[in-house]
């Protein structure tokens, strides 16, 4: 496990800023977070890490803010990743079904899925996750376990989620800087999904935005199933620049600005005057200076909204999400966007946040931690399916004098960095 008996840690690296979350399974395997920790984050851009060595001290800084909150020592973690480069195809694979009875069994589920998973990809790219979009038994599509049924034929086809390489490796290699193993990698936009989307949701049909600083998650979900994934790389940061340069003001005060008063409702003129922004210095009277906040704002995220709306949509799968869109992420608390995004794809939309998970009311109910806590839950699951017993046994185990003085040394190393 991560940290201890019963522990997952998650590090949700973002291109704003890093959170590390500590996860506790309870005796009534009930998923808490015990911890949490969050810095600003230098060194990544777009969900890319472009210096090393900043990554790797913003990551350290959110580590070990996670550890003091919950007294424990991270040695490895579960790891986010999201960019531009990430992207996805379908695999499809079919075998015949030779027993006598003509019954699927698990053998024959077993061995179509490992032929399944041997995706011949390009050496620049590294496959994330391999995901079962649905079974086929003989022509009929869409069967959730096809073990027992009779048939011909079985097939499968999988999304595959990949992506560049050496843009995985240096998400890596600026963990593993600050001394933690990795568990495993997850995909951004699955570990929301996982936080935010009820089972009903993903059984129906739901579609999940995660507008990060500098990305926009975005994962669709059919029969249980993730179907798309995609990552647009634009995020909060463009509004926040749009802010800056529409009002000639710093980076850090648009910021400030965006957070506190950024609106896209439709009845925003009614409230202008009564909006204060503070002593910001421009030729403007208060009132034209708020309406061309709205505008600004409105614009860079109604361009946002539309470009998702477009990549969806040529994928043919816009009108098959009766329970609409759900949107997380910091960019998800700007005013009024629910509303705006219901405009735009004239569907039900609402605001995401962790679900099924206890925890600090600051980190369960903001969606800045969508993510992190998704890795949790994600983990968790993976676990789960590993295997019960062997969890117990691993469980079980004495933590030996030779763990606890590597531990030892890797904090002192990490000290050192």
């Amino acid at each position: 496990m991560a940290v201890a008996n019963k522990h997952i840690v998650s590090i949700d690296i973002g291109t704003t800023k890093i959170s590390t979350l500590i996860g506790e399974v309870k005796k009534d395997n009930i998923l808490s977070v015990k911890g949490f920790g969050i810095s600003s984050c230098i060194g990544i851009r777009k969900g890319v890490v472009v210096d090393i060595k900043e990554a790797s001290k913003s990551i350290l800084d959110s580590v070990e803010a996670a550890e003091k909150s919950a007294n424990l020592f991270i040695d490895s973690a579960y790891i986010g990743v999201t960019g531009k480069h990430i992207s996805f195809i379908s695999n499809w694979n079919e075998i015949n079904i030779n027993s006598p009875s003509k019954v699927v069994r698990k053998s024959d589920v077993d061995k179509l899925i490992t032929t399944a998973n041997k995706v011949n990809m390009p050496p620049q790219y590294d496959v994330i996750h391999t995901l079962i979009k649905q079974f086929v038994v003989d022509e009929e599509k869409e069967r959730e376990d096809p073990v027992g049924l009779y048939a011909n034929k079985l097939a499968v086809e999988l999304l595959v989620i990949y992506g560049l390489a050496p843009s995985i490796k240096n998400v890596v290699n600026s963990v593993k800087a600050t001394n933690i193993e990795i568990e495993d990698i997850i995909l951004e936009a699955l570990a929301s999904s996982e936080a935010v989307l009820t089972t009903e949701e993903k059984e129906s049909g739901v579609i999940m935005l995660d507008i990060g600083g500098g990305t926009t998650d975005v994962a669709v979900y059919k029969n249980k199933k993730m179907i798309f994934t995609y990552c647009l790389p634009v995020g909060g940061n463009f509004i926040t620049n749009d802010i800056s340069i529409g009002l000639n003001i710093p980076f850090s005060k648009a910021e400030e600005i965006k957070k506190k008063f950024a609106n896209v409702d439709y009845n925003f003129y009614e409230t202008l005057n009564k909006i204060n922004m503070g002593e910001i210095k421009i030729d403007r009277s208060k009132t034209m200076l708020n309406i061309r906040l709205y505008t600004i704002v409105n614009s860079r995220v109604k361009e946002m909204l539309n470009l998702v709306k477009e990549k969806i949509e040529n994928y043919k799968i816009l009108h098959s999400v009766p329970c609409g869109l759900v949107i997380t992420g910091g960019a998800s608390q700007i005013n009024g966007l629910s509303s705006l995004a219901n405009t735009i794809f004239d569907m039900p939309v609402r605001t995401g946040v962790s679900i099924e998970v206890e925890g600090p009311s600051e980190v369960i109910g903001n969606p800045i931690y969508s993510t992190g806590v998704g890795l949790l839950k994600y983990a968790y699951q993976m676990e789960k399916f590993i295997g019960s017993e062997h969890i117990e046994n691993k469980k079980r185990k004495d933590v030996s004098l030779m763990d606890k003085f590597r531990k030892f040394i890797l904090k002192v190393l990490r000290s050192e960095n």
